[in-house]
């Protein structure tokens, strides 16, 4: 099935194969395929009416529900581009998205809002749509829709449509941008690869917000298939949801499939649960080689896909479910029309063969760029170091290639944190607690925590004596950043060590601070 030009024509190609089947549940809430069309070309002619021109943002403030994906479907259809935030993001997070992509309009809702701190002064001077109640001390107004939309154009196959916060090793969270096109394209592949047939049902469970959660609704509209959004909070939970939804497909991250074979192993899960699964499919880190073990002895009858993505190229490789048993840690290869590069990071020269250097990916999928990121654009995007003149990605991540052209992780580049599948900034968690009373310098690192990825920790100068001190950062943490970014241990220290350049001395403070816990 050849793939859709743009959203817009996605959605209407999904009505048509689809028809009244249901398409989309969140909740008890379910909307066929042709409902969804038609809720997307009206929201998206709402807002062109309200003064919407292509290229406005528009940011997507919203809790897992329809509206959440009805909002972020009409926003592309309607040229501009959708900016859909994580739903654990804090004020602080989310006021640095307003400042930075200066949205025509937030969309949101009176249960998102519940998240939030401070939302009326977060939100002040922005124009607000609301799709559910009025917002207590909000100046809101319903999320325009018109029904007579259905001379709607299509929007340019080129034209961005989607910006997805990504946060990379220094500094704040940056925009990525994608285009129709790419999304569309990524749509048709994974959904080729996994052989996604209309009797399918993915349950759904990773944010929109997130490149390869996204990718997930786009596919089952590519394929006409079914769909599960649900937020995901422990093993019980996930036993209560394949019990009750039956889905054949269920993506994950490496720490939710840890939970997996945790709850297989102790009970919480039954190997009965996953009956109706046909695939699995793992990105955003190595699945642990014990885990993998646990799946199929359990599931012996589900396909394990590995996947490997980064934001800034949507899609990059997977490894067929065949050759999982013979390399659990492998990534795979290629997705049809990219190419995986590596790269000596000290030369710059393309390796062949068997080999370690940087992942660069090239090809189909690259991203449109960084948004107003012109530095950290040029540091990423480049040129293809083979000449071709085409602008490809360096990952930051150091890759090991196989005889048979497999690829494994083996360590990040630059300074970049994962936890749980999300990529973090140290500096946005150092930028959390900088300048509050009685802290000094402050340094952020990551050791290694298992299946969930990195630990992060938190370093400051200060007084070891306060004893308020560490509690109070630890309060501040919690109330600034969103869960996933929450250090997993803190430490006050006297003062920092530096080395000969002045520095903060990374190396050196490792060894003072004791060996990092589950809890801060």
């Amino acid at each position: 099935m050849a793939a859709s030009a743009d959203l817009l024509s996605l959605c209407r190609a999904a009505a048509e194969r689809g028809g009244d089947d249901p398409f989309l549940q969140v909740g008890d809430r379910v909307r066929s395929a042709r409902q969804i069309a038609a809720e997307v070309a009206a929201v998206a002619a709402g807002l062109v009416a309200a003064g919407l021109q292509p290229g406005d943002r528009v940011v997507v403030l919203l809790p897992r529900c329809v509206d959440e994906v009805v909002v972020l479907l009409a926003v592309a259809a309607a040229a501009g581009v959708a900016v859909p935030l994580h739903g654990k993001l804090k004020d602080a997070q989310v006021a640095h998205v307003l400042g930075d992509c200066e949205p025509f309009a937030v969309v949101t809702s009176a249960v998102r809002l519940l998240g939030l701190s401070d939302p009326r002064v977060l939100l002040a001077g922005h124009r607000v749509f609301r799709v559910d109640a009025e917002l207590r001390g909000l100046d809101a107004t319903p999320l325009p829709r018109l029904q007579s939309a259905a001379t709607l154009p299509a929007p340019p196959t080129s034209a961005p449509a989607v910006m997805l916060y990504t946060s990379g090793s220094t500094g704040l969270a940056k925009g990525i941008v994608q285009d129709h096109r790419n999304l569309c394209l990524g749509a048709a592949i994974v959904a080729g690869y996994l052989g996604l047939q209309r009797t399918d049902h993915i349950l759904a469970l990773l944010p929109t917000s997130f490149d390869y959660g996204l990718n997930q609704v786009l596919s089952a509209l590519h394929a006409g298939c079914r769909v599960t959004a649900a937020d995901h909070l422990g093993s019980g939970e996930l036993a209560t949801l394949l019990r009750t939804h039956r889905p054949t497909g269920l993506a994950g991250v490496p720490s939710l499939w840890h939970e997996v074979a945790a709850g297989l192993a102790l009970g919480t899960l039954q190997p009965d649960d996953g009956a109706s699964l046909r695939y699995v499919t793992n990105s955003g880190g190595a699945l642990r080689v014990a885990d993998a073990a646990v799946l199929r002895r359990q599931w012996p009858h589900v396909q394990v896909f590995a996947m490997y993505g980064l934001t800034e190229a949507f899609r990059s490789a997977f490894l067929p479910p065949d050759e999982f048993d013979q390399a659990p840690e492998s990534f795979g290869r290629a997705l049809p029309g990219v190419e995986l590069l590596l790269v000596d990071p000290a030369t710059g020269a393309v390796l062949h063969g068997e080999a370690t250097g940087e992942l660069v990916h090239a090809g189909a999928l690259v991203a449109l760029g960084y948004w107003r990121r012109p530095e950290a654009q040029a540091q990423r995007f480049r040129p293809d170091p083979r000449g071709t003149g085409a602008t490809v990605v360096f990952s930051g991540d150091l890759v090991r290639r196989d005889a048979a052209g497999r690829h494994y992780f083996v360590a990040r580049a630059d300074r970049l944190l994962k936890v749980a599948g999300h990529r973090i900034s140290p500096d946005e968690v150092a930028a959390a607690v900088a300048g509050q009373p009685g802290v000094g310098e402050v340094a952020v690192f990551g050791v290694p925590g298992g299946p969930d990825g990195h630990r992060v920790v938190l370093c400051v100068a200060g007084d070891p004596h306060d004893a308020t001190l560490r509690e109070r950062l630890v309060r501040r943490c919690r109330a600034r950043l969103p869960s996933y970014m929450q250090p997993a241990a803190v430490h006050v220290l006297p003062a920092l060590p530096h080395n000969s350049n002045g520095k903060v001395d990374e190396n050196v403070l490792r060894t003072l601070v004791p060996p990092c816990t589950d809890a801060p």
